[in-house]
């Protein structure tokens, strides 16, 4: 195995223990000889408040920030409290990040001008533009000297490929010595800030642009920078950094980029961007027009109910006209503007009823035309009497239908012979036969299969008729039937 490879299998970066109080903590990421791009020291975790999660941020910032095309370096404010589950506004961490190309070296595969960051975090620390302001110039005095090659980050790097290289026992002390020189760094006090800004995430663009000119000094820069960055630690805005670099916006929140006017792309200046001078001074004029942020505790005004009347009845007045100063500034001011009319039309008891709950908004009632009530009325009675119309008919027309079935499917006679109350009805002439000689014995062949053909028939509803009672039989009419007595024969 080569040495290369045995290094980078068990490769495992400095680390060292801070004071309880400390306000940063320092990592060091660049090309490590004879290995790779790595983390080259950092603090122990978990640290006070410091966890691994942020040092995975603050890492992988490191890693893909890179300074602009002949620049000698990249600032960035990061946030590395972006995918804490349990974060809140303005107890956050953040983090201050130099990142640099060293020139006049190259790395353990030769290939030159190595990377190298310097990077410092703090833990839920109060974070205010002044103080914020006054560790970024610091932190650059100590890593830049106006932008010389030789700086003092370059120095350090170049001693620490040495010390790896010819003398790996004294890589800790050179580590720690380069660290301890910026002990004069400000010591921002524990945060007590609350959540002051509050912004739809659906309504945040991907990036926005800073533009500035191209000498512009690194004070200006990191003032505007400071400001952003105080904002955006007391909102809900999910953000990932602050960056003067030249790398692509980093996925998974807002980025805000600071760029000189000669590396505005052509497709950045199609989004949000704005000039240098143009970013407000005020952290509330900040979080409106950089943002689209609204102060927290003017949601929680805004969202106050009211009924309908008060609603509908404040529009019209701000229809009819404004108050005098009132600022037409967009949609989100025309809606405050509407509920603060309608929370000061609404009465004292309607409003406090509404906002407990207690009182149930009903529609409105719209009454119709009499024509249309005349014509509804008609309607409906129309329809009414057609109905039992249609009903009437049904049922006077069952006895017909019952008769009809009653002539097609009657029962043989000897099914309703025990019933005296129904009597069948009687064959024609043509088919009763007859007990004397002259009946063919054909005749009563037929009369058996007539009656078998009645009683192979598909089942009927068989129903008591109403039949006039039977009339007096007579010598004339009287005859026996079909086998009502057997033939004689004289």
């Amino acid at each position: 195995m080569r040495r290369n490879e045995a290094s980078a299998a068990g490769y495992e970066p400095p680390r060292y223990r801070a004071p309880d109080d400390a306000p940063w903590y320092h990592v060091l990421h660049g090309n490590v000889p004879e290995h790779q791009i790595d983390v080259m020291y950092g603090p122990e975790v978990p640290q006070g408040s410091l966890t691994p999660t942020h040092l995975s941020h603050l890492a992988r910032l490191m890693k893909y920030i890179e300074p602009q095309t002949n620049g000698t370096h990249a600032f960035v404010i990061g946030n590395l409290s972006r995918d804490d589950t349990q974060h809140e506004a303005g107890h956050g961490a953040i983090s201050l990040i130099f990142a640099f190309r060293i020139g006049g070296a190259t790395d353990h595969a030769g290939r030159g001008h190595p990377p190298f960051a310097h990077g410092i975090a703090a833990v839920d620390r109060e974070v205010r533009p002044a103080s914020l302001l006054e560790a970024a110039i610091t932190f650059h005095r100590h890593t830049m000297n106006a932008g010389e090659s030789d700086s003092p980050a370059s120095a350090f790097y170049r001693a620490y490929v040495r010390a790896v290289l010819e003398r790996p026992e004294s890589v800790s002390r050179v580590l720690a010595r380069y660290v301890e020189a910026f002990d004069d760094l400000p010591r921002l006090p524990p945060s007590d800030l609350s959540w002051a800004w509050v912004a739809d995430a659906a309504a945040q663009p991907r990036q926005v642009v800073i533009v500035h000119d191209d000498d512009e000094p690194f004070g200006a820069i990191a003032s505007v920078a400071s400001r952003l960055a105080a904002v955006l630690f007391r909102s809900n805005i999910k953000w990932t950094a602050i960056s003067t670099g030249r790398e692509a916006g980093i996925p998974g929140g807002l980025s805000v980029r600071l760029v000189a006017e000669r590396h505005v792309a052509t497709e950045e200046r199609q989004g949000r961007l704005l000039r240098l001078e143009e970013v407000p001074g005020d952290e509330a004029e900040i979080a409106r027009t950089v943002f689209g942020a609204r102060p927290y505790g003017a949601e929680r005004e805004r969202s106050k109910p009211v009924g309908w009347r008060e609603r509908y009845g404040a529009q019209g007045a701000l229809d009819a006209g404004a108050p005098e100063g009132a600022a037409r500034t967009g949609p989100e001011a025309q809606a405050v503007r509407r509920e603060e009319a309608a929370a000061a039309a609404a009465p004292a008891g309607a409003r406090a009823a509404a906002a407990e709950g207690e009182q149930e908004e009903r529609p409105p009632v719209v009454e119709r035309p009499l024509a249309r009530r005349w014509v509804w009325r008609v309607v409906v009675g129309a329809s009414a009497a057609v109905a039992a119309a249609a009903s009437v008919l049904g049922v006077l027309s069952d006895p017909a239908r019952e008769e009809e079935r009653g002539d097609v499917a009657a029962p043989p006679a000897a099914v309703m012979k025990d019933e005296p109350a129904i009597e069948a009805p009687a064959p024609p002439p043509a088919r009763v036969g007859t007990s004397s000689p002259e009946a063919p014995p054909a005749a009563t062949g037929g009369a058996q299969a007539a009656q078998r053909r009645g009683t192979q028939r598909g089942p009927a509803r068989w129903t008591r008729r109403r039949t006039p009672p039977p009339a007096a039989e007579s010598s004339e009419t009287a005859g026996p039937t079909v086998f009502d007595s057997p033939p004689v024969f004289e």
